[in-house]
């Protein structure tokens, strides 16, 4: 009905009829009118029977209209006198039928009913057929194939897609296990259009490329010749054969750059014709700004200039890529956003499966979308990840950014730092500001912020008490939860997988349900590091998430790094006199299973000045700090850990000491 596609117009009722007891009489009543109201208009008829066919060698093709196999003849419609009769149909521009049963080589009418019918021969006659008049047809692959060239175009074959030499390699190409066919008869005795089944959509995208698609092609093609004028996908193709044949023209760096072109145009044109139809209708333009970013494009891209249009996304994505790897997984993850903003979460739609795995890529979208779908705290939101890299010294000297939405990386940047607090506070204030506006086009306020940290930083630099901005604590506008940095940046005599691994075993320890809480230590337990290691030694790597009541007198440094690498979480006061132990653990007790969103809360109504008696119980929770490990951060350090390199010169403080 896509006036820019078939141009077929609908004429009510008739024009589609499903179901499993439909009746031959009222099948060949709907095909009856069909012609008579094409045959009104001067036009051309498409019958597409689509269904359950029987039928043997030599005999007629039978469509069964009534649900059921080995019913009676009279209740089916007999196909081969059916389109006879229609052909013969006086003033008929034409017939084009689509037969996609089993047995459906037997739908072509006999031979003298064509050519020495009531119309003398002077009929048009196209007939795609799904299998052959002894063959099974399966899960409508003719009519599904079809469908998808049509709406996906086929470069090079002009203007229309025709039952033709080029329709027919194609679909045989997608089809499996059954044999499909043509027959063409055309005795009309004017020359005209041959009759075609829809407008090539690969030849009207060419007419439509947007902007970025016309520069990758104007650049490409600048390079083999400046004086060299392709401007379509259509040209492209024509020119690479030529090319081919004629060992042509070109540099072979410059002609591989032309073929990458042409596959970037033949994958933005069925991503656009996929997204136009499945997502389109349901997008607004604060829509596709969300879904660029969700895509990992770039910032300047999503926010200079008029809101970008589909066609934008896609063909930036087809043609630059973006935070993925490569332009089919840039498209990957736009298509995972767009299910993602249009509220597909569980499944995807049919037509987005089957592009998938046309270019292979049904786990990137699969990935993608349930990184996205994924909601750490029950918001789906922005978040930050800052990283404070010490390169093995005492100094932070740099801040590592990520902003996460779910599970997914939208963007990384790194912030050097200067010497001194003053070079920290700048660089964590620049990496707040520069996540600032991803969270605007998200639409969402950033709230809550990852810090990761070696263990003298972390002991040494409480994150949420770090001011960034106007004298403004950072725990004060965002929830912040300290991480230890070392499933980043491992120990020495560890490795990165080590490290996973006993994160991996803390996390089965805390979802037993038995865990109602951290392991306490005792005093003389962390009397020095010695005793401390004896203890340790008793427990297994990640078994436990250890908590310390009061500060050793000594070696506080090196009792949190060796407890940290047993288990990369840890409780500990925020000073070291702690005026009621009892009261502290019973506290950390009870909010366990909110921890650490409840200590972030309870520091934040400290600064606030709510004061003691407020909550008895959340108030010493002020005084508690935590470098928390959960399923996010586990599963953000395992992203990480392909690229984690430890350079050879990096020692930490207990290595140097």
């Amino acid at each position: 009905m896509d006036p820019k596609l078939g141009a077929c117009v609908d004429r009510g009722e008739h024009s589609l009829l499903i179901g499993t007891n439909l009746g031959s009489t009222q099948v060949r009543e709907a095909v009856e009118r069909a012609a008579q109201d094409a045959r009104r208009d001067g036009g051309l008829l498409v019958l597409a029977l689509l269904g359950h066919g029987e039928g043997a060698e030599g005999a007629p093709l039978y469509f069964v209209t009534s649900g059921s196999e080995n019913a009676p003849p009279l209740s089916n419609v007999d196909v081969p006198s059916l389109l006879g009769a229609v052909l013969n149909d006086p003033r008929l521009a034409g017939l084009i039928a689509i037969v996609d049963t089993c047995f459906a080589g037997g739908a072509v009418p006999a031979t003298p009913v064509i050519t020495a019918g009531p119309q003398g021969g002077n009929v048009r006659f196209s007939l795609l057929f799904g299998a052959t008049a002894k063959g099974l047809a399966f899960h409508l692959q003719l009519s599904r194939g079809l469908t998808r060239l049509i709406e996906e175009g086929l470069p090079g074959a002009g203007e229309f897609l025709k039952v033709d030499d080029d329709l027919m390699e194609q679909l045989r190409e997608q089809i499996d296990g059954q044999q499909p066919g043509r027959y063409l008869f055309d005795g009309a005795p004017y020359f005209g259009d041959a009759l075609w089944l829809a407008r090539n959509r690969a030849s009207s995208f060419n007419r439509d490329l947007g902007s970025i698609a016309r520069k990758a092609v104007r650049d490409a093609v600048r390079r083999i010749d400046s004086n060299l004028q392709l401007s379509t996908e259509g040209e492209l193709a024509a020119w690479l054969e030529e090319s081919r044949q004629t060992a042509g023209a070109g540099s072979w760096a410059a002609v591989h750059r032309l073929r990458e072109v042409l596959a970037e145009l033949e994958a933005g044109r069925k991503t656009l014709n996929v997204a136009n139809k499945v997502f389109g209708p349901n997008l607004t333009e604060d829509d596709l700004r969300l879904v660029g970013m969700l895509a990992g494009l770039p910032l300047h891209f999503l926010r200079h200039g008029p809101p970008p249009n589909l066609r934008d996304l896609v063909e930036y994505a087809a043609h630059h890529g973006g935070a993925a790897e490569g332009q089919h997984r840039a498209l990957a993850h736009l298509v995972a956003a767009m299910a993602h903003v249009t509220g597909h979460r569980d499944e995807l739609p049919e037509d987005v499966v089957v592009w998938a795995q046309d270019f292979e890529l049904t786990p990137a979208v699969n990935s993608h979308l349930r990184e996205l779908n994924h909601q750490p705290h029950g918001d789906w939101a922005p978040r930050l990840v800052l990283v404070l890299a010490d390169d093995g010294g005492e100094s932070v000297v740099r801040v590592d950014a990520w902003l996460l939405f779910g599970r997914a990386v939208l963007g990384s940047q790194r912030f050097p730092c200067g010497l001194g607090d003053k070079g920290l506070k700048t660089a964590l204030a620049e990496a707040v500001a520069w996540s600032a506006p991803w969270a605007n086009i998200a639409g969402k306020r950033l709230k809550h912020i990852d810090v990761a940290a070696p263990t003298l930083v972390l002991l040494d630099c409480p994150p949420e008490e770090q001011i960034i901005r106007k004298q403004t604590k950072l725990g004060v506008n965002y929830t912040v939860t300290s991480r230890w940095s070392g499933l980043l940046t491992p120990p020495l005599g560890a490795t990165v997988d080590d490290m996973l691994q006993v994160g991996e075993e803390l996390l089965d320890s805390l979802d037993d349900s038995n865990c109602s809480g951290p392991e306490w230590l005792h005093v003389e337990q962390l009397a020095t590091v010695e005793q401390l290691q004896k203890h340790l030694s008793n427990h297994g790597f990640g078994q436990r998430v250890w908590a310390v009541a009061s500060l050793p007198e000594r070696d506080w440094d090196f009792v949190a790094q060796e407890l940290l690498e047993h288990t990369p979480a840890l409780v500990w006061p925020r000073q070291k006199d702690v005026s009621d132990k009892q009261v502290l653990k019973a506290s950390v007790g009870k909010h366990w299973r909110a921890l650490p969103q409840r200590i972030a809360h309870a520091y934040r109504q400290h600064l606030s000045g709510v004061g003691a008696g407020h909550d008895d119980d959340l108030g010493p929770l002020a005084t508690v700090r935590v470098a928390w490990h959960d399923k996010d951060w586990q599963e953000f350090c395992r992203r990480r850990a392909s690229t984690v390199l430890r350079a050879p010169d990096d020692m930490t403080h207990k290595e140097r000491a």
